[in-house]
């Protein structure tokens, strides 16, 4: 039998279906949902950058000739097979795998999930240690997808009250306020995880709350 490092993720669920409860399901499990974080790292990095979907040609080309597109016969079947050629049913189920956690936690397990550990002989960027995630967290969000400011306050901002609108006027409490806002994340920090440690344990509590999840869609998946 093969090891579970070197199985896919069709093989890894066909046996998390089989296997029983214990320490084999339980890396099983752990197994598919790293392929899975990687096919959406894989996706963010680099595949949503083809521009799936979009003509490469002009859009005014047939203006003025009744049809207001492209003349000629469409080929519909190259054009779904040119659209949806980067799309799988893996990178689906990663999608809505992560929909199940928050998102500070998708951004710990797409963190995580992108530093590989420095081996010899092999260059990448994506080599690094934690600790260089950490200090390039801010880039790395920026090219997994996230606006630039898309680490300022994430689960960090105060609730604040939901209150109707109505006309009579309500008194303005500028102490309360005050005392409100200076909790507020600082606007120059950008970054959701300060140290080594928070971006580890928050990316441990998210994958420990999506094997539940991988199980289920192994079970979907048959």
């Amino acid at each position: 039998m093969r090891r579970i490092e070197d199985m896919g993720i069709n093989e890894l669920l066909g046996l998390i279906r089989l296997e029983p409860q214990g320490a084999r399901r339980e890396r099983l499990l752990a197994a598919a949902l790293s392929e899975l974080i990687e096919v959406e790292i894989d996706w963010r990095t680099g595949l949503r950058h083809q521009n799936v979907g979009y003509h490469k040609v002009s859009t005014i080309g047939g203006m003025g000739e009744g049809r207001g597109e492209l003349t000629g016969t469409v080929d519909h079947v190259g054009q779904a097979a040119e659209r949806y050629r980067y799309a799988c049913r893996w990178r689906t189920m990663s999608k809505a795998l992560l929909a199940h956690v928050s998102e500070r936690q998708q951004m710990a397990l797409l963190l995580t999930g992108y530093a590989i550990q420095p081996v010899g002989g092999c260059q990448s960027p994506r080599m690094m240690t934690l600790a260089q995630v950490v200090e390039r967290q801010v880039e790395l969000l920026q090219r997994l997808g996230w606006a630039p400011m898309a680490g300022y306050g994430v689960a960090l901002h105060v609730p604040f009250k939901h209150t109707t609108w109505r006309l009579k006027p309500v008194r303005f409490d500028a102490k309360a306020q005050r005392k409100r806002l200076a909790v507020l994340k600082p606007p120059g920090e950008q970054r959701p995880f300060r140290s080594v440690v928070a971006l580890r344990d928050t990316a441990r509590r998210a994958r420990a709350a999506l094997l539940n999840v991988v199980a289920d869609q192994a079970r979907i998946a048959a």
